[in-house]
């Protein structure tokens, strides 16, 4: 009788990617986004603040959110969006597909670049956590995500 062994490896397990919510109206900034961080993170992207507010409405885990400050196409920029998360904005004007958006503690990092219209302390205090100029160095991106585990998980 022949005996056949199951060899499981750590490696062959498929790995668990944490969620990353890109909000970003620009195909070619989520193309590349995509290429160099969608090995390490599970990554869905928003092209539109209509369509940022529906995933943001789905109960889901998210390990942070890519937030661009200008969008197309939309009613809200991306530091309205930030501040909606945190409860710092108004509800009067409000689009009604952005009434269902719960708070949320979620990590938000500003990729923008409008850096000189937009002063980083200003970002940082609509309720952001970080910011990154674009074009995107993916070395400090991957760095910012890494301080954001550091902040959330290490420290508190």
């Amino acid at each position: 009788m022949k005996k056949i062994g199951l060899v499981s490896r750590v490696s062959e397990r498929p790995k668990k990617r944490p969620p990353l919510l890109y909000v970003e109206d620009n195909d070619d900034n989520w193309h590349v986004t995509e290429l160099r961080l969608g090995r390490s993170y599970d990554l869905v992207r928003a092209k539109t603040d209509r369509e940022a507010c529906k995933i943001l409405a789905e109960p889901r885990n998210l390990y942070a959110i890519l937030m661009d400050v200008e969008l197309s196409g939309s009613r809200l920029n991306g530091i309205q969006l930030t501040q909606l998360i945190r409860g710092t904005l108004p509800d009067s004007g409000l689009p009604e597909y952005a009434r269902k958006v719960p708070l949320l503690e979620v990590p938000v990092l500003f990729v923008t670049a409008y850096g000189n219209a937009y002063p980083r302390s200003d970002l940082l205090a609509c309720g952001a956590d970080d910011v990154l100029g674009k074009p995107v160095n993916f070395t400090q991106m991957n760095l910012a995500l890494a301080n954001l585990y550091i902040n959330r998980v290490l420290v508190r």
